[in-house]
């Protein structure tokens, strides 16, 4: 358990070291243990998803565990079918329990040799590697992006390329745009569609990708400058040239009363009295924000219907569920349906309150910038490795007293 505290604000900007984002470096791992060119990742992150995903293609062992990493999951499912050699994927309880069968239906379909071998269509799977010629194959797009990231991801290596067509609409489609822009640094020829995207046969090439610091892992720090009107914030190497789509944070939290300015050394996030919360945000394109967003309105006391989160019921936790137990034990009403959430206004803050992570990185980071507004306690701090391990280092600079029971985590 890691308790919060709110403590003197810094005069000075507080300078923020993020880390690199793991969308791009499981990407970049997957495409250079793929390639027969030189591909060399640069600032590769660090987050537990990374490491379970690195160490399993660098071992190059037929056991690969993944974790909880449902992105290195899928990612390395796609990348065992068209890699010469048996192996078996396995995973925690958590993830044995999140859809894997739009993807390996996907990739039966191209002739792939998968065995699910306890459920039909979750891990632990089977796989016996082999070339595999490609060319057109459908897929549900509606339940993860992940699932055709996937299938990107080898095109390049197939024969004959691939064209991915969709059944459904795509969500949280600016993930699929990371994957475009990681496979074009490398040579490959991809083009998205509206209804399908085509891969060509077109190999990787020598390439260098330097991983960019981690937008999503940023949106705390607003969330905290929003609470805040104090804060003054550098978010240290953001640019706005970003390929990741949660760059829309900036977008999105201008209402909210944080002014952005990109400056030389990265970000600067000060407090803005020009807030003005929308009732209403859809979240499709940006669903791992929803709830440190939700987190946000509640500390403002600002009601908000948060649309397009038909995702999060499969994530590492069923993130709508756990936003609203959580929101009701600090005293905020909130509903959810089965793609969206909705917090009320109308309360004040319960204090001293014990919010469950529920093995969820993002429930513990989401909720750690109401200290600004109340003392809590976060059940697991151990839970932010999985994305953000320095984030409780980075969190205290802004004020924030913390204090670690139970656990062998050191700051």
């Amino acid at each position: 358990m890691i308790s919060l505290e709110r403590d003197t604000t810094p005069d000075s900007i507080v300078e923020i070291n993020l880390p690199a984002s793991k969308s791009i470096s499981n990407r970049a791992l997957i495409i250079q243990y793929l390639a027969e060119a030189d591909i060399r990742v640069e600032n590769l992150s660090e987050a537990d998803d990374t490491v379970y995903l690195n160490d399993a293609l660098r071992n190059g062992g037929d056991e690969l565990w993944m974790g909880d990493a449902g992105t290195a999951s899928r990612f390395s499912i796609a990348y065992a079918a068209v890699k010469s050699g048996r192996r078996t994927i396995r995973g925690s309880e958590r993830l044995s329990q999140r859809p894997m069968k739009p993807l390996i239906d996907a990739l039966r379909s191209l002739g792939a040799n998968i065995v699910c071998l306890e459920k039909e269509g979750y891990l632990p799977v089977e796989i016996i590697g082999q070339e595999i010629p490609g060319g057109e194959v459908e897929i549900e797009a509606s339940v993860s992006s992940q699932f055709i990231s996937a299938l990107m991801l080898i095109g390049p290596q197939l024969t004959k390329g691939l064209v991915i067509k969709f059944r459904g609409k795509p969500t949280s489609l600016p993930y699929l745009a990371i994957t475009e822009e990681v496979m074009k640094m490398c040579g490959a020829e991809v083009r998205i569609g509206e209804d399908s995207i085509v891969v060509g046969p077109r190999k990787y090439v020598s390439a260098i990708v330097h991983v960019e610091p981690d937008w999503s892992a940023a949106s705390y720090f607003f969330s905290a400058v929003a609470l805040n009107p104090q804060l003054k914030v550098l978010l240290k190497g953001l640019n706005s040239q970003a390929i990741q789509g949660d760059a829309n944070l900036v977008d999105l939290y201008e209402p909210l009363g944080v002014e952005p300015t990109f400056n030389q050394s990265g970000l600067l996030l000060e407090h803005s009295d020009k807030a003005t919360p929308p009732l209403t945000t859809d979240l499709q394109d940006n669903p791992d924000l929803a709830q440190t967003i939700a987190a946000t309105y509640a500390g403002l006391n600002k009601e908000v219907l948060l649309t397009g989160l038909h995702t999060l019921k499969v994530k590492e936790t069923d993130r709508l569920r756990a936003m609203v137990n959580e929101l009701s034990r600090m005293g905020v009403r909130s509903e959810a349906t089965d793609d969206s959430l909705i917090v009320k206004a109308g309360h004040e803050l319960l204090s001293d309150k014990f919010i469950h992570t529920y093995g969820d990185h993002r429930m513990a980071m989401a909720f750690a910038p109401l200290v600004f507004m109340t003392k809590l306690s976060l059940e697991d701090p151990l839970v932010v490795a999985k994305s953000f391990p320095d984030f409780f280092a980075q969190f205290s600079k802004l004020g924030v007293k913390t204090k670690v029971t139970g656990s062998k985590f050191d700051w």
